[in-house]
Protein backbone atom coordinates (compact mmCIF):
# COMPACT_ATOMS: atom_id res chain seq x y z
CA UNK A 1 0.00 0.00 0.00
CA UNK A 2 1.35 3.39 -0.90
CA UNK A 3 1.44 5.97 1.69
CA UNK A 4 -0.52 9.55 1.41
CA UNK A 5 1.62 11.99 -0.27
CA UNK A 6 3.05 14.55 2.76
CA UNK A 7 1.71 18.30 2.40
CA UNK A 8 3.68 21.39 1.65
CA UNK A 9 2.89 22.13 5.58
CA UNK A 10 4.26 19.02 6.89
CA UNK A 11 7.34 19.00 4.34
CA UNK A 12 7.99 22.74 5.68
CA UNK A 13 8.09 21.82 9.16
CA UNK A 14 9.87 18.25 8.73
CA UNK A 15 12.96 20.71 6.87
CA UNK A 16 12.69 23.39 9.10
CA UNK A 17 13.10 20.92 12.00
CA UNK A 18 16.22 19.57 10.11
CA UNK A 19 17.36 23.79 9.61
CA UNK A 20 17.14 23.88 13.34
CA UNK A 21 18.94 20.38 13.89
CA UNK A 22 22.30 20.80 12.87
CA UNK A 23 23.21 24.33 15.05
CA UNK A 24 21.11 22.54 18.20
CA UNK A 25 23.49 19.36 18.07
CA UNK A 26 26.71 21.45 17.33
CA UNK A 27 25.90 23.32 20.20
CA UNK A 28 24.55 20.66 22.39
CA UNK A 29 27.82 19.05 22.00
CA UNK A 30 29.84 21.96 22.32
CA UNK A 31 28.28 22.55 25.63
CA UNK A 32 28.61 18.93 27.00
CA UNK A 33 32.38 19.01 25.88
CA UNK A 34 32.48 22.29 27.98
CA UNK A 35 30.73 21.00 31.43
CA UNK A 36 32.96 18.17 30.69
CA UNK A 37 36.02 20.83 30.49
CA UNK A 38 34.92 22.47 33.67
CA UNK A 39 34.51 19.36 35.65
CA UNK A 40 37.50 17.62 34.65
CA UNK A 41 39.99 20.70 34.30
CA UNK A 42 41.09 20.02 30.86
CA UNK A 43 41.11 22.52 28.34
CA UNK A 44 40.21 20.45 24.94
CA UNK A 45 37.15 18.04 25.20
CA UNK A 46 35.19 20.55 23.98
CA UNK A 47 36.94 19.88 20.18
CA UNK A 48 35.41 16.19 19.98
CA UNK A 49 32.10 16.74 21.97
CA UNK A 50 31.96 19.64 18.90
CA UNK A 51 32.49 17.10 16.47
CA UNK A 52 30.69 14.41 17.63
CA UNK A 53 27.41 17.47 17.57
CA UNK A 54 28.05 17.92 14.66
CA UNK A 55 28.29 14.63 13.14
CA UNK A 56 25.35 13.44 14.93
CA UNK A 57 23.26 16.31 13.10
CA UNK A 58 24.64 15.08 9.60
CA UNK A 59 23.94 11.88 10.51
CA UNK A 60 20.25 12.69 10.98
CA UNK A 61 20.10 15.20 7.96
CA UNK A 62 21.46 12.27 5.82
CA UNK A 63 18.37 9.90 7.35
CA UNK A 64 16.03 12.03 6.62
CA UNK A 65 17.13 12.79 3.31
CA UNK A 66 17.03 8.68 2.73
CA UNK A 67 13.49 8.38 3.96
CA UNK A 68 12.24 11.12 2.22
CA UNK A 69 14.01 9.86 -0.96
CA UNK A 70 12.32 6.54 -0.26
CA UNK A 71 9.08 7.71 0.30
CA UNK A 72 9.16 9.75 -3.13
CA UNK A 73 10.23 6.85 -4.95
CA UNK A 74 7.71 4.33 -3.19
CA UNK A 75 4.86 6.86 -4.25
CA UNK A 76 5.41 6.38 -7.68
Amino acid sequence: MARPKKSFTTLAAEYTSLAFLLPASTLAGYAIGYLLDKAFGTKWLYIPFLILGSVAGFVQFIRQIMKDTDDNESGR
